[in-house]
């Protein structure tokens, strides 16, 4: 483990670097700024609002706000006259860009549990510290990146409980940060449903006595209570993360507010599409990123823009789509192996994971009929950085030269996608003709 802590240090130091650059550099209230921010301030001012999402991303918000505010170097919150236009928009993105820092160290410790594996746990940080998607969520006063966090968070404990079953606070932990996901966006299902399918498939290798990984031996007598705690914790915090909402607002109905969130995910459907609309097929290819931000300064030839877009590194983007239909394939035929031998191996086990987790948090997407953004494959995403990170370090562990070159050449490119785009990600401005130059389709506009 020591031989790798510096990497670590130096991958965490750069997803600092990236989320922390010129974060107050842009004006407030860019893209969903005009909603979460506004409805904190609410929220701390008592003042009545709604939101489509249930109340965590709000919270958080609230609280980023309110702990700017009391810092001996910033103006106390009342002389802000709970505007919106009057606050320092560094009071409500320094906790997403802290959160999205943090999730880069999550995915670490997540990654060393799943393997041993000398380059896979670094990989897997590094691919969440370059994406683009969830830098740029993680430098604005958005929730998405909440929900991604407490997702991987509650992945990592579940993790932590299997290989230390007589100890139930891993799981505990596990299903209070999937109901936390829960309750930041109904999207966090996804991580709930994966927990449940992960202990469903050690039961089912205990039911039927296949051979397991002895990493991943769990007894019936750790499985039945964990199944109870994932399935009734993660409820209770949802409902427990209304109770502060209810109590400021308690003119408001717990029903009465679900039927307005159901009605807004089930039967918006907006007469003209937004500019920025795409289909849960078209994320993976990253083929509309999305516009928060832009602005033009010059006159004649000579013009600069400033742009910020959910940009993510499209070459990781498509390697790791590569990856996860890669580990797809090979999961349906060591299934058919598995089922006649009844043995599983740890790479069994990563490949049911990860196809799970992506595929889980992906298809549901096919159900839903209103406006959906790229920003929603986040979750999906992840897992698919799991999976290139698990071929391109099985490439690097491997004795043959050319294998470990083309590892390195997969790595260099994705390096260099990231500095060639990161103008469009952190609101660098460039010139016209270079804007352009890198928007290399006609969607990416």
């Amino acid at each position: 483990m020591a031989k790798i802590n510096f990497p670590i240090y130096v991958i965490l130091i750069v997803a600092v670097l990236l989320r922390f650059f010129n974060l107050g550099g842009l004006p407030g209230s860019i893209f969903d700024e005009v909603y979460y921010p506004v409805f904190a301030l609410k929220l701390l001012s008592g003042q009545e609002y709604f939101s489509v999402h249930p109340p965590i991303g709000v919270y958080l918000t609230s609280l980023s706000i309110y702990l700017h505010s009391i810092l001996p170097w910033t103006d106390p919150l009342l002389a802000s006259g709970f505007d919106i236009n009057n606050l320092d928009p560094i009071s409500y993105r320094w906790l997403p860009a802290f959160i999205g820092v943090v999730l880069v160290y999550v995915s670490y410790l997540l990654s060393l549990q799943i393997s041993d594996k000398k380059y896979f746990a670094l990989l897997v940080a590094l691919f969440f510290c370059l994406d683009g998607s969830m830098l740029v969520d993680s430098r604005f006063g958005l929730i998405n990146i909440y929900l991604v966090f407490f997702g991987f968070l509650s992945l990592l404990f579940l993790f932590r409980a299997i290989k230390s079953p007589e100890n139930l606070l891993e799981t505990f932990l596990s299903a209070i940060f999937v109901g936390l996901a829960l309750s930041v966006k109904w999207n966090g299902l996804g991580f709930w449903a994966l927990s449940l399918c992960v202990l469903f498939f050690i039961a089912i290798t205990n039911r039927f006595e296949i051979k397991i990984h002895h990493k991943w031996h769990v007894k019936n007598a750790f499985l039945r209570p964990s199944f109870f705690v994932v399935i009734a914790v993660p409820i209770l915090i949802y409902l427990i993360s209304w109770a502060p909402y209810f109590y400021i607002y308690e003119h408001k109905s717990f029903l009465d507010t679900h039927n307005q969130l159901l009605s807004f995910h089930s039967d918006s459907v907006d007469p003209k599409s937004h500019p920025y609309e795409s289909k849960w097929y078209t994320w993976p290819f990253a083929q509309r990123p999305m516009g928060y931000f832009f602005e033009a300064v010059g006159e004649n030839g000579d013009i600069d823009f400033t742009s910020v877009h959910l940009f993510p590194n499209p070459l990781l983007y498509w390697f790791g789509l590569g990856a996860i239909l890669i580990l797809f394939g090979k999961f349906l035929i060591a299934t058919r192996s598995f089922l006649f031998t009844r043995t599983a191996d740890l790479t069994y086990f990563f490949m049911f994971f990860v196809v799970f987790g992506y595929f889980g948090n992906l298809l549901p997407w096919i159900l839903v009929s209103r406006s959906t953004f790229l920003y929603h494959y986040q979750p999906s995403s992840g897992f698919a950085f799991l999976a290139l990170a698990f071929f391109v370090s099985s490439l690097l562990d491997n004795n043959k030269g050319q294998n470990r070159l083309f590892a390195s050449i997969i790595i260099t490119l994705i390096l260099a996608a990231t500095i060639y785009w990161i103008p469009l990600q952190l609101g660098i401005s460039v010139n016209k003709d270079y804007f352009y130059q890198l928007m290399w389709f006609d969607s990416w506009i």
